[in-house]
């Protein structure tokens, strides 16, 4: 029997022999779209959709590297292919483990479950559009803070074979080999992509005298397209992925380099992905019927860490985990008939399983000398909700919309720990119904500027953390806010230059925070009373000849704790700014082409200062910082050739701060590398 390796490795053979993606897009020029469309999704919320060329204008190659993209989108990532990471957007996020998503994220229509498992790859030719503030009524999955829509290319009309492969530093190695098209004129057709990357660390461990932070990828989807008479469409979507990391990227805040590390125990961060979806639609006289059944399997065994980071072996941490979301979502929506009223409703149904096994080893002295703690748990979520959204055109120049959404949960955990001081058992369970609504408008004042505004509000449900003994620690409250929104979008007759401006003003009750307990091994949610969000987002795009774009955006963001009192010291934090909430985000990038095939184009990103402590503590703060990249190639219709740059400088900064162990992940490092394609 071939193992996982030996069965990817055919599997890439085969792929590289016979199969290639559609990817008619990737070489778009205009990279954002920043005025909002003619669909109802566009009209009813700010909207940032890139193409294909911006994915790859940016370089991004996760969803972790999305930081920034759009204005006040925040990835606070540990390096640990999203397991405990914070995706937050306008101050509303998640928290490292057991809170909901604040930002939700699908791929082809099929949403994603908890953060931690938010897919690690974001493979070349797919779209990405980030809808901001609460998008409740128009998805099955609740996003309070916004959604992450990620869209894979559709087969052609002929095939088309992409091949794909990258060398660069650290020896970076990757692969990716695709096909997309149909089956022989029988109104099938299919698309399959498989890859491959790897690469060395960036951390040195002096006590190993190695770098012992490498990471590895691999997986393949497959899509099949096919009609099922009576005019249904179907289609089956199968995703595997494998993760073969070595130790979490973490160095501590005392060392005088954030590149070498000293731990005993080397680390590790293995993670099997794999999902299957059914997708059924029809178009109807009224609109437009569609079907997404998806089961989705996440496994992470093991991760390993040293939480003290040094030669000795004094504290580590294994934990297993998994995942196993199934949902269903049946979604009717108006068709593109040019009516004056547009709509969208669905029912959404979701079973969520989440069991952990951790093993965590401290000092305690003098009864302990090593004190070691084991804790098992399974928490379940299901929830079924009913969203709907309809815009109305009033006259030519005046558009409302408005939506609404209800959605029952349960909540449930069984869990155990032992330790050399007992057992501590939980067993508890909560339900809530929770609803949410939406209004907005859009002004047309001329040709060219248009004046728009939002009211939303959303929340988070109430839920478990596992890592306490206390049961009435161990429940957290759901989370509430309301949000609004005014500006204006403006564009010249050409479309050469486009602008929109927003200010969002959001409050929040019960702003869900995770926490440890002091004198203790508990990690809880907890929740502050108020916390308030304000900020100016603004995005343009400045095309002045087809061969040369300029397009940015920044966004202000202050996130302050209105009414908050630490649980456990007493102290008063009103006033502090609330972790894992930049102050800005800013992004711009200029391309330049010429008729030959050869373009230019250079690219920054940064954030403003973020605090990742509760207190505001200075060894927990973040500053301001900028990353260049830059790119130079050559393109034709068959073939490229792409020389890159990242991190220009070499900014110095970290991604995750964690206040409990003084570590923190430090970002990419300065790198060079080549990109080969060919297509056929």
């Amino acid at each position: 029997m071939m193992n996982k390796k030996s069965t990817f490795l055919l599997g890439l053979l085969l792929g590289l022999n016979a199969f290639g993606q559609s990817d008619s897009e990737i070489f778009e020029l205009s990279p954002i779209r920043v005025i909002a469309g003619d669909s109802l999704i566009e009209r009813g919320g700010l909207t940032s959709g890139f193409t294909t060329g911006a994915v790859d204008l940016y370089q991004m190659q996760s969803v972790q590297e999305t930081s920034g993209l759009v204005p006040n989108l925040f990835v606070a990532s540990s390096e640990t292919r999203g397991y405990g990471d914070v995706i937050s957007l306008r101050g509303t996020g998640n928290t490292l483990f057991f809170s909901p998503a604040g930002v939700a994220q699908y791929i082809d229509d099929v949403p994603s479950g908890d953060v931690f498992t938010y897919s690690s790859e974001l493979l070349s030719g797919n779209s990405l559009t980030v809808h901001r503030g609460g998008m409740g009524s128009f998805f099955g999955r609740n996003g309070p803070a916004g959604v992450i829509d990620i869209q894979s290319p559709k087969p052609m009309q002929e095939q088309r074979i992409n091949l794909a492969a990258e060398f660069g530093s650290f020896d970076k190695r990757a692969f990716r080999a695709s096909l997309s098209g149909p089956l022989s004129g029988s109104g099938v057709s299919h698309s399959l992509t498989v890859f491959h990357n790897e690469r060395d660390g960036y951390l040195y461990n002096a006590t190993l005298d190695r770098h012992t932070d490498t990471r590895e990828a691999q997986g393949a989807q497959y899509n099949l397209f096919f009609p099922l008479g009576n005019d249904w469409n179907a289609r089956v979507k199968l995703v595997t992925e494998s993760i073969e990391d070595g130790s979490q990227r973490l160095s501590s805040l005392f060392s005088p380099d954030r590149y070498v590390v000293g731990s005993d125990l080397e680390g590790e961060t293995q993670i099997d992905r794999n999902q299957i979806s059914v997708h059924l639609d029809r178009d109807f006289e009224w609109g437009v019927f569609k079907s997404i059944t998806a089961f989705q399997d996440w496994e992470l065994d093991p991760s390993t860490v040293d939480l003290d980071l040094s030669p000795d072996p004094i504290s580590t941490s294994t934990i297993q985990q998994d995942q196993n979301l199934f949902t269903q979502e049946f979604r009717f929506e108006s068709n593109d008939s040019g009516n004056a009223l547009d709509w969208r409703a669905g029912l959404f149904f979701q079973d969520k399983e989440t069991g952990g096994d951790t093993t965590r080893v401290f000092p305690a002295p003098p009864f302990f000398p090593v004190f070691t703690e084991n804790t098992v748990f399974e928490t379940e979520e299901q929830s079924i909700a009913a969203f709907g959204h309809v815009s109305f055109d009033v006259t030519e120049t005046f558009i409302l919309d408005a939506g609404a959404r209800v959605q029952k949960a349960d909540a449930s955990i069984d869990r155990e720990k032992t330790s050399p001081v007992g057992l501590a058992p939980i067993n508890a369970d909560k339900n809530g119904t929770y609803a949410s609504g939406a209004f907005g408008f859009e002004a047309i004042m001329s040709d060219h500027f248009s004046f728009i505004g939002r009211s939303t509000s959303a929340f988070k449900p109430a839920g478990y953390s596992a890592f306490t003994d206390l049961p009435n620690l161990a429940g957290f409250n759901d989370e509430s806010s309301w949000s609004n929104e005014i500006g204006f979008s403006f564009a010249t007759s050409d479309s050469t230059f486009k602008a929109r401006v927003t200010v969002f003003d959001v409050s929040i009750d019960n702003y869900q925070l995770e926490r440890s307990v002091p004198n203790a091994t508990d990690y809880i949610v907890i929740t502050a009373d108020e916390v308030s969000s304000s900020g100016v987002e603004a995005e343009i795009v400045w095309q002045p000849t087809p061969n040369f774009v300029i397009e940015g955006s920044v966004g202000t963001n202050d996130v302050t704790f209105e009414k908050h009192t630490d649980p456990f010291s007493g102290a008063n934090l009103n006033g502090f700014e609330v972790p894992f909430t930049p102050s800005s985000t800013f992004r711009g990038s200029a391309r330049y082409s010429l008729d030959s095939g050869i373009f230019f184009q250079a690219t920054f990103r940064g954030l403003g200062e973020t605090f990742f402590d509760e207190g505001n503590t200075a060894m927990f703060r973040q500053g301001s910082y900028e990353v260049f990249d830059a790119q130079i190639g050559f393109r034709t219709d068959r073939y490229s050739v792409v020389l890159y740059g990242e991190n220009l400088g070499d900014e110095q900064y970290y991604t995750f701060i964690n206040p409990q162990i003084f570590a923190a992940t430090p970002g990419d490092p300065e790198s060079f590398g080549v990109r080969l394609g060919a297509r056929f």
